[in-house]
């Protein structure tokens, strides 16, 4: 079976996997992009384990992270969650931030006409069926299986660094930060690794982002938590659940926004102006699957 023949009952799997956990996630995984995957080879020969024992280096993108941002403690978008989160993770915030109700609720406050400062939570989870995907691809594609966590990272369970920044803002990426922001905006082609490509900077990652655009911050600070869910020095600050098991690559991974509206698979920090119109949530939540890019050693 080639790599081609393969992904027809990849789909069927994944789809199959995530319609039982219940309506409103299995609409969501409907509405991946599934074109994204997209193999491709990179032209190299390569060694397998098993015969044939030579075979050609691949490259495609794996669903691995479900992401949403909400803008209050707790909420969620996706209603299988609802369980998980709610009343008892903002009240972890407010008592991480010594904060009231009103008080946890206005500092929650969205962004409106009089000023471009953006406040998300965040929550990372793995994407249902990525095991599964893993596991039909791995025997005709040697490589490391994508395995996910069922959640990596919940902002509310790092409010003091999500919101406050007490340990981030001092180190030198953070600093710098400061003056890369206005070089973001144009695209921050000159600056990589410290711009999300023109969605913003990508330091100090927490739940604040200055732009008038809801949808790009949203997408900006998806990305930011990625980065803290995933096993790097940087993001030994922050509380997370469970680290991620791969490094995200600016550069090649993709994100596609499946609510509320449905997007194609995007660049990090793809400019808005091709993508980002008339996506705007009304209730400020939004949820992005997260395709991570990897390779392989095919037949």
């Amino acid at each position: 079976m080639t790599t081609k023949a393969l992904v027809p009952s990849i789909l069927f799997a994944v789809v199959q996997a995530s319609t039982v956990l219940g309506d409103s996630l299995g609409t969501l995984m409907s509405h991946a992009d599934w074109n994204c995957v997209h193999f491709e080879s990179t032209g190299q020969a390569c060694s397998r384990l098993s015969p044939p024992y030579a075979g050609v280096k691949v490259r495609y993108w794996q669903p691995v992270l479900l992401v949403e941002t909400v803008k209050r403690p707790g909420e969620t978008a996706i209603n299988e969650f609802t369980p998980m989160l709610g009343e008892p993770l903002k009240r972890t915030a407010m008592v991480s931030l010594g904060l009231g109700t009103q008080e946890m609720d206005s500092a929650s406050s969205g962004s409106s006409d009089t000023t471009s400062l953006q406040m998300n939570d965040v929550h990372v989870f793995g994407f249902p069926g990525s095991d599964i995907f893993s596991g039909l691809t791995e025997p005709i594609c040697e490589g490391v299986p994508e395995l996910s966590s069922p959640v990596s990272y919940l902002s509310e369970m790092d409010a003091v660094e999500w919101r406050t920044l007490k340990n981030e803002s001092k180190h030198p990426l953070s600093v710098m930060s400061s003056t890369i922001a206005p070089v973001c905006d144009s695209g921050g082609i000159s600056t990589p690794g410290m711009c999300i490509g023109a969605w913003g900077p990508m330091y100090p990652r927490g739940g604040f982002i200055s732009g008038y655009s809801p949808v790009v911050g949203s997408a900006a600070t998806a990305y930011r938590a990625v980065d803290i869910a995933s096993a790097k020095e940087l993001s030994l600050f922050h509380r997370r659940v469970m680290p991620l098991l791969f490094i995200p690559d600016m550069f090649w991974d993709r994100i596609q926004m499946v609510s509320p509206q449905v997007t194609r698979c995007l660049r990090i920090g793809e400019d808005p102006r091709y993508w980002e119109q008339g996506k705007v949530s009304q209730n400020g939540k939004y949820v992005w699957i997260y395709w991570h890019k990897k390779e392989c050693c095919a037949l």
